[in-house]
């Protein structure tokens, strides 16, 4: 969350939002905190890493942020752990990183998981038209230095399946790995979040 986009500054004043998207102890903390808007578009990051988690296992889930409880593990600072209790799915385990000009969320449903997850936030350049594509090229980049491979070996790529956009994936020379990924953009930013564990463990 870009928190100098002209969209997002000042909504944490609007009351009918925050009652849609916060439970009333998180409506409490936004309205009481320091930064509002901060704590705000924090609460909001949680959920929606939360979702994308669960989404893996549970295709047909429902976005429902009211319902969502977010609480933190300790003293919110630049780097915070938290948790997300999703109703009968399980608990979304999340990591917050937040400084004046961004917030950015990574989430998994193994505890164990956090520590292992590396992500990374870019200015988004004036002259990219497409977000997206450059959220991309970041994560490309990242991942051709860490496999010291040539960028072009590496493709990522949105399959449909039953007609429905699936979360992008990694290619390799042509073949699909298990490398989990999250990819997003928000206003100046484009970030990325990825694990080299097994499958079976969903990341954002």
């Amino acid at each position: 969350m870009d928190l100098r986009e002209p969209a997002n500054t000042g909504k944490s004043q609007d009351s009918r939002f925050l009652k849609k998207i916060l439970t009333d102890v998180e409506i409490d903390f936004v309205k009481n905190a320091e930064n509002s808007d901060e704590a705000l578009w924090s609460f909001w990051a949680c959920k929606e890493t939360a979702y994308k988690v669960i989404k893996k296992t549970f295709p047909g889930i429902a976005f429902l942020p009211r319902q969502w409880q977010v609480t933190f593990g300790k003293t919110k600072s630049k780097k915070s752990d938290g948790l997300v209790k999703v109703p009968d799915t399980g608990d979304v385990y999340i990591r917050l990183f937040s400084n004046p000009d961004y917030i950015h969320c990574v989430g998994t449903d193994k505890l164990a998981v956090p520590d292992k997850i590396i992500c990374g936030v870019e200015n988004l350049p004036d002259e990219e038209t497409d977000p997206s594509l450059f959220s991309r090229f970041c994560l490309a980049q990242s991942l051709a230095e860490r496999f010291s491979l040539n960028f072009h070996q590496i493709k990522i790529k949105r399959t449909r399946t039953k007609g429905e956009l699936q979360p992008p994936r990694v290619y390799i020379d042509g073949r699909k790995t298990d490398i989990d990924i999250s990819l997003s953009h928000d206003g100046r930013f484009v970030a990325y979040a990825v694990t080299f564990l097994n499958k079976k463990n969903s990341i954002l």
